[in-house]
C-alpha cells in the first residue's frame, strides 16, 4: 500500500496541461475533465485527478472566490467505490491561476449512482 501511495504522489506532481483535460461530464453550473496523462491503474486501485471548471466564480472554503477545483480521487474497482484524498481550488478557470484553498484529506469511501458524473469517472479510471 505505501507503493501505491508514493506512486500516486509521484503521479499528482506531474504538471497538468490543457491538452491532458478530457470532459467527460458537463451540466448547467460546471464541466468535469479528467488528466488523461495522470491515471494510474494496479492492483484493482486506481488514482485519477478530477477537475471540474465552473461556469461562475464561486466562494470557496475560506470565502476568496475560484473558478475550478482539481481532486486528487482513488478509485476502488473491485469494490466500485472512490473517494477524494485531496482538492485544490484554482482562482482561474481549468486549473489555471493561482491556488485559492488546498485541503489534503481522505475522505468517506461512496459507491457513485448508476449513470452519475462519478459512476462515469470510476469506470474511465477502472478502464485504464
Amino acid at each position: 500500500m505505501k507503493l501505491l501511495m508514493t506512486i500516486a504522489l509521484l503521479a499528482a506532481t506531474l504538471p497538468a496541461t490543457a491538452e491532458n483535460w478530457v470532459r467527460y461530464a458537463q451540466s448547467a453550473d460546471l464541466s468535469r475533465y479528467y488528466d488523461k496523462e495522470r491515471v494510474l491503474l494496479m492492483s484493482g486501485t486506481a488514482f485519477i485527478w478530477d477537475l471540474h471548471d465552473l461556469r461562475a466564480e464561486t466562494a470557496g472554503i475560506d470565502g476568496k472566490p475560484h473558478r475550478s477545483v482539481t481532486y486528487a480521487t482513488e478509485v476502488n474497482c473491485r469494490k466500485e467505490l472512490m473517494r477524494v484524498l485531496s482538492y485544490q481550488q484554482m482562482a482561474g478557470g481549468m486549473g489555471a491561476g493561482p491556488m485559492v484553498a488546498e485541503q489534503s484529506l481522505v475522505g468517506e469511501w461512496k459507491s457513485p449512482a448508476q449513470q452519475s458524473a462519478e459512476a462515469r469517472l470510476m469506470a474511465i479510471a477502472c478502464e485504464q
